[in-house]
């Protein structure tokens, strides 16, 4: 290497969240690594996760099929393999001492990638930081299991209260994604503002685009979904409050209700059987589908064929559904706390979450300015521009440029 040629900088990356359908954190990395992985004179990118070590080649090819529905994995795999670990997972957290096991086990996979890997930087993108003699960088989203610990399953608050504190004490860095949710971990955990960083969400190219109606047409026989709808993004947990934006619809008047039926897309979470039985009376009156999960692929049409989009979460780190809405030019409908103001920036109508009237008067107001709503859809597009991934991946490298020593 010449004096004046700069080598890349070494990252090693956990990417267990990279198992299909993807949660939001999958996401979220899948969508930096994939902007890292275009710029391999600046980043030598590794991965690991429990099926085993990627390197460089292997890991982009990893990246290049986490979103089809059957592809040959680099390590020979298919992705319905990769899809059924999360199953084998659950069952195995079952067995007396699974969590300690399976913990030790990840630990040698992080040492024998440290060593394939030798003067990385670690970032796990999923709270909970690994045994890594690297510096390490960790993404925290929300504070949701403090805040809201009936929000989340047993083994999930049990996993997040055992070792998130450690993880962020041992962090020689903090990513987070809004200024609410850093505020949150001063507020909680007493850690400097100066060790964390706000690297919010990027908005794909593919919600920007303009579809055609042939390909919007092609979405909507899919699903057979009506002319209109509203339309809500997210997993069936309590979290995201679909039971209260149900209760809130079925308020609207009759003739609402029969115009704009209310469209459900997303994965089931856990505790959602009062939902379903709401869920069920309103699909038996025909005001109300439920899609289930909806791949990547089709989200922009289902998106830009809604009326409108709801999404009263009780509580969001970020709220990636309501930029990539605003991005489809939709009119949204979202809650007046956590971050969610902070991504709308007034280009949403704020409603109270936690009052089924406060989002019924919102969803008439809305369904009522549709025909006006152009001023406010403008104005979310072009807000949405400024969630850009490539940003987001930059400062991710900036990051990891510091903890390197290079600036």
């Amino acid at each position: 290497m010449s004096p004046t040629e700069v080598r890349p900088i070494k990252l090693l990356v956990d990417v267990t969240c990279l198992t299909g359908p993807l949660s939001g954190i999958g996401r979220y990395t899948l969508e930096i690594l994939s902007q890292l992985a275009q710029n391999p004179e600046q980043v030598e990118l590794r991965g690991f996760n429990d099926l085993g070590v990627y390197e460089p080649e292997a890991l982009r090819r990893l990246l290049s099929t986490v979103d089809e529905p059957i592809a040959i994995s680099s390590r020979g795999s298919t992705i319905i393999e990769q899809r059924a670990w999360p199953l084998a997972k659950k069952i195995i957290k079952r067995i007396p001492g699974a969590r300690q096991l399976r913990a030790n086990l990840h630990n040698k996979r992080i040492a024998r990638a440290g060593v394939q890997a030798a003067g990385s930087i670690y970032w796990q993108p999923n709270f909970i930081l690994g045994s890594s003699q690297s510096p390490s960088i960790v993404s925290v989203y929300d504070l949701s299991h403090v805040r809201f610990p009936c929000f989340h399953p047993p083994e999930r608050l049990r996993w997040l209260e055992d070792g998130l504190a450690s993880s962020l004490d041992r962090a020689a860095h903090i990513m987070t994604v809004s200024r609410f949710s850093k505020a949150e971990i001063v507020d909680v955990y007493g850690i400097s503002a100066d060790k964390i960083s706000v690297l919010y969400p990027g908005v794909g190219d593919c919600f920007h685009q303009r579809h055609s109606l042939e390909e919007l047409a092609v979405v909507q026989r899919k699903y057979n979904l009506p002319a209109q709808y509203i339309l809500s993004l997210g997993t069936l947990e309590p979290r995201k409050n679909l039971k209260g934006l149900i209760q809130a619809y079925a308020r609207l008047s009759p003739a609402l209700r029969k115009h704009y039926p209310l469209v459900l897309a997303g994965g089931a979470g856990w505790n959602h059987g009062e939902t379903d039985s709401l869920i069920a009376q309103l699909a038996s009156r025909g005001e109300l589908i439920k899609l289930g999960f909806v791949p990547q692929a089709q989200l922009p049409a289902l998106y830009q064929n809604a009326s409108a989009f709801a999404y009263v979460s009780l509580y969001e780190g970020f709220g990636m559904p309501i930029a990539e809405a605003m991005a489809s030019g939709v009119p949204v409908l979202t809650s007046n706390c956590s971050s969610m103001p902070e991504v709308a920036q007034g280009s949403a109508l704020l409603v109270d979450p936690n009052s089924v009237e406060s989002i019924a008067q919102g969803l008439d107001k809305l369904l009522g300015e549709i025909d006006d709503g152009s001023q406010c859809s403008e104005a979310g597009r072009k807000l949405s521009h400024s969630y850009n991934w490539r940003v987001t991946a930059d400062s991710l490298l900036d990051i990891a440029a510091a903890l390197d020593g290079r600036t």
